[in-house]
């Protein structure tokens, strides 16, 4: 697996493009597609290099560009103050390269001419080194395009690389000219880095063999049918996508959904750009398409705090508008839409991403324009025109991170709100935006729940599945493990909503295939493969975990036993708050969950199984492969457990202990194990078998296919780790004023004395304390010097905490969790953004560095004396004022993913 890392700063030019198009910038010949990461990594062997001949070559469709001839070959300062040098400190082969100085805006750079070599609907490879000057700090590099149309600029993003001064780093990425030019330029830039110098060497751009022709796979079982009776099952697609309406792209529409979502073509920017002009030829072509061929139309979206004109919101002096005159636009707009396709787009999402906790607002709404100028009215009169201009159409109000329990609370209310005044509220759209690895399963099951009660459609309008966990990877190709990882998600997410199709009545994702998603270009540039489809349209393993999972192979989970000993007795020490709770899933809802332990000679396993129906012959099995060898066949040291849930004999060959508890029942175990040992991997594996009569149902961990008994190779990994930090809070609550009152010295002192980056560096004395409303934090930070030079809040002088109140110790952040920062300034951010309300703070300077006194209130029901919750406190330190995070200091977790996995962070018992 080949990875490198990118900056988490988003350059402001592909920001502003993602605004225009936030569906997709790529698909085949037929529509836009410049901003596309290499599926590989390009030969280096090329003209003008080492490798083949020296100086620079030109010929039919490609330019090699090396400088060994001591010239700059073309190249020029798209500003006119750069300096551009060949010099021998640029060589990345050869003798010279080109020296890039002289900078003082991002868009500065080298520019040069290639239009000789363009050629409409072809695609090019192109490549190039780059490499910073010594005692450069680390910064993001841009290969970028230039395209002129039709007398109009457009500046395309080709690949950005975190370039540093330790080595030379190779960009390479595929650029497709669709629409005719005038010209055409390649050129270098670091736009958040607008004075930095760099060097570039060995440019090659050359075009590409033309590709095999697409061919849809015909011969697959059609998605919409395999959902039929159950939920509508639809794309999103942009217009040029079926602009050739007998290509494969529509080809691959209609064999497998029966929903349709214009991407951008119905939102205001699009169809009203200007007061009174309306432009509906792409809306047209979509709908009509849509028509031609029996599937049904969605429409996205009327009104959205984004892509919507500035003329919306203001008068003709510039001041905000009044409400009777955005009213007035606001019904004009929606009469001209909504009537122009009545009886022809069966649902619309009338109002968008009209909730944020964050602002804080009544009813978290969203501080936009539209609540600026009218309140919360706003929603209401949106939907009543929409009804007015099509009685028949169903009306949704869509949101994303519907996941969140506090969001999703404030979106419930609203709609009652709505509904208790008979606003024409139909449905609620759940975006779905999700990662490879948040929000879990259950969280959608809660998601979809938490609206059932409201008696309206729920419709799941706009889900893809990144594959990253941040925003700083970028694969050049999609590791197999990812594949079949995404596979098993998109088939757990799938039984939810199999289990829902009562409430939903369609599932739609955010493009029909990898090539054509807005995840290319959001966060950051970068591949991603977020959908069922490849970029070729073939099937992906995603496909198959929907159609036919056995085609899927087993995915290798891990999970992690941390070191306690247990009395086996079926009750619950306290040292089982260290363990994480694992979920088995099970046809859309969590079968069992299961935690381990670790001490020398054991292992402990406890499993809350969810089985109300009690059979003496159910049971757990645990599968053990002492050398994790993954063999087709048992070896010495595999073993397999049965625990009965009639708790048969205990003590053969493992002890246990069978209790019934309220939901089902619950096994503790202690099994033998050799050579027990921190950071040892075993092979790991736990199925359920519930038995009601002659039938019965298996629910697995890891190998989903039930091969266990014979075959090891599907087994999961559990990995023995060091214990976590404990700590006690004291009760007590004090005035958040960055003083440090008397009732602080009756608190427990812990120290941020682990590294997670560097070695040496700001650290805090900590202490805690509690009541029935929130937890109180005190940090006394020692740092020679504070700082805030950083535009990114974590790489500020800060204090960070991280609680996870309910201690479910999860991958990924629940609904409970959160992560708190405050810096030297008393500078705030939270994520999740919903919970901002939470925090109070106060941060005071000292002599030794500064205090940091924090209040976080308790999410929903507040824990009870002698509850412990999950806890990590963490310090960051830019120790020369440069910019640059030197130093992270923690009090427990060194993984450096506490801020998106909770399950290594310390524990806190509430005194």
């Amino acid at each position: 697996m080949k990875k490198h890392r990118i900056k988490r700063s988003i350059l402001l030019m592909i920001a502003l493009v993602l605004v225009l198009a936030p569906l997709s910038l790529g698909t085949r010949l037929n529509s836009a597609s410049a901003q596309q990461e290499s599926q590989g990594p390009l030969s280096e062997a090329r003209a003008g290099t080492s490798e083949t001949s020296n100086g620079a070559t030109s010929g039919p469709g490609r330019i090699s560009k090396d400088f060994e001839d001591g010239t700059l070959q073309g190249w020029f300062g798209r500003g006119g103050n750069e300096i551009l040098t060949v010099s021998p400190l640029a060589a990345h082969t050869g003798s010279y390269g080109m020296q890039v100085t002289g900078r003082t805006q991002g868009w500065n750079g080298p520019q040069l001419d290639v239009t000789p070599i363009m050629e409409t609907g072809k695609t090019y490879h192109l490549s190039a080194w780059v490499k910073l000057p010594a005692g450069t700090p680390s910064s993001p590099v841009s290969m970028m395009v230039q395209r002129t149309t039709g007398g109009s600029n457009t500046y395309e993003a080709v690949k950005s690389v975190q370039a540093g001064d330790s080595g030379w780093v190779k960009l390479s990425g595929e650029y497709m000219l669709q629409q005719p030019i005038e010209s055409l330029a390649v050129y270098f830039e670091s736009f958040d880095h607008p004075t930095l110098d760099f060097y570039v060497d060995d440019v090659v751009i050359e075009r590409a063999p033309d590709p095999v022709p697409i061919e849809i796979q015909k011969d697959i079982p059609s998605l919409k049918d395999v959902f039929a009776g159950q939920f509508k099952l639809g794309t999103a697609l942009l217009v040029n996508e079926i602009k050739n309406p007998n290509g494969p792209d529509a080809e691959l529409v209609r064999k497998h959904f029966n929903s349709l979502t214009a991407g951008n073509e119905l939102k205001w920017d699009a169809t009203e750009p200007a007061e009174g002009q309306f432009n509906f030829t792409a809306a047209d072509n979509i709908v009509n398409f849509a028509m031609d061929n029996g599937i049904a139309m969605r429409g996205h979206t009327l009104v959205w705090h984004s892509q919507t004109p500035k003329w919306v919101f203001y008068d003709s002096n510039g001041n905000l508008a009044s409400k009777e005159l955005l009213y007035a636009r606001m019904k004009k707009h929606i009469d001209a839409v909504v009537g122009r396709y009545k009886g022809k787009i069966y649902a619309w999402d009338v109002v968008n991403e009209v909730i944020e906790p964050g602002d804080k607002k009544p009813g978290g709404l969203r501080n936009s324009l539209w609540y600026q100028i009218a309140g919360e009215e706003f929603i209401e009169k949106a939907f009543i025109y929409a009804h007015e201009a099509d009685p028949d159409a169903k009306l949704f109000i869509n949101d994303y991170n519907t996941n969140d329990p506090v969001k999703r609370q404030f979106l419930h209310d609203l709609i009652k709100r709505l509904k208790a005044k008979g606003i024409p509220v139909d449905g609620v759209g759940h975006q779905t935006h999700i990662g490879i690895e948040y929000p879990r399963v259950q969280e959608l099951d809660d998601m979809i729940e938490a609206f059932r009660d409201l008696g309206i459609d729920q419709q799941i309008t706009e889900l893809d599945m990144s594959v990253y966990t941040n925003d700083t990877d970028a694969y050049e190709t999609f590791p197999t493990e990812l594949q079949i990882k995404q596979a098993n998600r998109y088939r757990e997410i799938f039984d939810v909503f199999r289990k829902h199709a009562d409430q939903i009545s369609a599932v739609i994702f955010w493009g029909k295939d990898d090539l054509n998603t807005w995840l290319r270009t959001f966060p950051v540039v970068r591949n991603n493969w977020p959908l069922l489809f490849d970029e070729r349209l073939q099937a992906k393993y995603a496909y198959w975990a929907l159609v036919d999972p056995s085609k899927v192979p087993v995915e290798t989970k891990r999970t992690k036993a941390p070191e306690a000993s247990v009395k086996i007795d079926g009750q619950a020490e306290a040292a089982w708050n260290v363990a994480q709770a694992v979920p088995i899933q099970k046809g859309g809802k969590t079968a069992a969950t299961f935690k381990t332990l670790w001490d020398a000679g054991h292992l402990y396993v406890w499993v809350d199984v969810d089985d109300a129906t009690v059979n003496g012959n159910d049971s757990v099995e645990v599968y053990i492969d002492g050398n994790n060898g993954k063999t087709n066949a048992y070896e010495a040291d595999d073993k397999k457990y049965t625990f009965r849930r009639s708790g048969a004999n205990p003590h053969k060959p493992a002890d246990y202990k069978a209790v019934k508890t309220e939901r089902g029942y619950r096994i503790e175990a202690s099994i033998p194990i050799d050579g027990a040992q921190t950071g040892k991997e075993i092979g790991f594996d736990v199925r359920i078998r519930d038995r009601s009569g002659s039938a019965e149902e298996l629910a697995s961990w890891n190998d989903i296919h039930h091969r266990q008994d014979t075959d090891t190779s599907g087994y999961g990994v559990l990995t023995l780790v060091e214990g976590p930090r404990t700590a006690k809070a004291a009760r007590g609550s004090v005035v958040i004023d960055g003083n440090i009152d008397e009732i602080w010295n009756k608190a427990e002192q812990i120290v941020t004395d682990r590294w997670v980056s560097g070695s040496s560096g700001s650290t805090a004395k900590v202490r805690t304390l509690w009541d029935d409303h929130r937890l109180y934090v005190l940090a006394e930070v020692t740092d020679s010097l504070v700082t805030k030079r950083s535009a990114n809040a974590w790489e500020q002088d800060s204090v960070e905490i991280f609680i996870d109140q309910n201690n479910a110790r999860t991958d990924s952040y629940d609904g409970d969790d959160g992560q708190y920062r405050v810096n030297f300034d008393n500078e705030t951010s939270v994520n999740p953004g919903s919970l901002g309300a939470n925090l109070t703070s106060a941060a005071k300077r000292t002599p030794t560095g500064y205090i940091i006194e924090a209040a976080i209130d308790w999410v929903g029901t507040p824990p009870k004396a002698g509850n412990t919750i999950g806890f990590d406190v963490q310090v960051n330190n830019d120790e020369n004022d440069d910019g640059v995070r030197d130093s992270v200091a923690i009090w427990n977790d060194t993984s450096d993913r506490t801020w998106q996995n909770l399950s290594n962070i310390g524990l806190l018992t509430l005194e």
